[in-house]
């Protein structure tokens, strides 16, 4: 494996705790991080990664490429990236993606066995193997090409990424007043919880939703800068989800 941040040390674990051994780990500070195991050799140049075994890269997009062309050329390669098109790297190396569509953050555990993960690769067989791999640690596995895995994470960005800035926005306003964060906290489970048994376009309440301008304008007069663009925006797109005027 290259990478033991975020997406890395989740697969790391789940691997060890299927029972596959991770031989080689590149770190780039060659510190090793205490869950590592002690079968596991820590290793600071690509071109040390033994030959004909599978590498997986847990690395950010802009790194893949370079890294690719750094490893041994006997070594099948799998990349953990939702955005990076497969057709746009070597098609004379055995490369593949094992797309796991999930916020992982160092130190919080995450049930990978719930965990959706999207394989592809440029080799039938190599793509089989994949599937097997993450078979050993999830039941949720799918075959994806690129463009798919592109709108996977488009869709993930907006659902995961946005909502946690909306998050971060909302507890600055509190505590710009003097409130606590905390108060919102079951709101947030609940608006989560209904949408594992109603769509999102059901589940939708607020004041765009039933077109009620004296509330939202009262709002906005409460709000400056990009919180109330923010905040217009959002309830521009809900109103003409609704009323399509």
């Amino acid at each position: 494996m290259i990478g033991l941040g975020n997406v890395g040390s989740h697969l790391y674990q789940a691997f060890l705790d299927a029972g596959i051994e991770v031989s080689h780990v590149l770190i780039r500070n060659g510190k090793a991080p205490s869950f590592l195991d002690n079968r596991t050799e820590i290793i600071n140049n690509p071109e040390d990664l033994p030959h004909d075994q599978l590498v997986l890269i847990c690395v950010p997009d802009s790194v893949i490429p370079s890294l690719i062309d750094a490893i041994p050329e006997s070594c099948p390669i799998a990349y953990t990236s939702g955005s990076v098109d497969l057709n746009s790297l070597p098609k004379n190396r055995t490369i593949g993606v094992f797309y796991a569509l999930q916020t992982f953050t160092v130190g919080t555990k995450v049930n990978l066995f719930e965990v959706p993960i999207f394989i592809e690769a440029n080799d039938a067989e190599f793509s089989s193997r994949l599937f097997d791999l993450a078979w050993a640690i999830s039941r949720k596995v799918s075959y994806a090409n690129s463009e798919e895995r592109l709108h996977l994470h488009i869709a993930a960005v907006f659902i995961n990424n946005f909502t946690n800035h909306i998050a971060y926005i909302s507890k600055k306003h509190l505590e710009a007043h003097g409130l606590d964060f905390d108060h919102l906290k079951p709101l947030l489970k609940e608006t989560a919880h209904k949408l594992e048994s109603i769509t999102p376009f059901d589940a939708q309440t607020g004041p765009a939703r039933r077109n009620d301008q004296i509330v939202i304008d009262r709002h906005l007069e409460n709000l400056d800068g990009m919180q109330r663009e923010i905040y217009e925006l959002l309830s521009k797109s809900i109103h003409k989800t609704y009323f399509n005027d």
